[in-house]
């Protein structure tokens, strides 16, 4: 019975634990990785736009663990934020080159056979 109260005990302590830093979060002003684990040595899944909104549940060494269509991923803490934001993409600044070509000078060369050599 002590052992059936215990693991009760903990299991609690633990669900408390994770349920306290659950919450909501943003990506800062920076597109951001997430990954599949809590490290840099774990691949890229994908990015977030800057801005979008994010739930948490648990942090380790830095980086947050989100649930995003489903499924657990990890971001480094460092870039999100504990409040929400707007993000206005960049506009299209792209302008296409001035036409920079000059044709050549005549000189004078009139298209005819001079009768000379051959370069040919």
């Amino acid at each position: 019975m002590k052992t059936l109260l215990l693991s009760a005990t903990v299991a609690a302590t633990a669900l408390t634990a994770s349920a306290a830093f659950a919450g909501q979060a943003w990506v800062g002003q920076n597109h951001l990785n997430y990954r599949s684990g809590p490290g840099q040595n774990y691949p890229v899944v994908g990015t977030f736009t800057p801005c979008t909104a994010l739930d948490t549940y648990d942090q380790q060494y830095g980086w947050v663990q989100i649930l995003y269509q489903g499924q657990y991923y990890w971001v480094h803490g460092d870039y999100i934020l504990d409040y929400a934001c707007t993000y206005t993409p960049p506009k299209n600044t792209y302008t296409p080159p001035k036409n920079t070509y000059t044709p050549p000078k005549k000189n004078g060369y009139s298209g005819g056979y001079s009768g000379g050599g051959s370069n040919y």
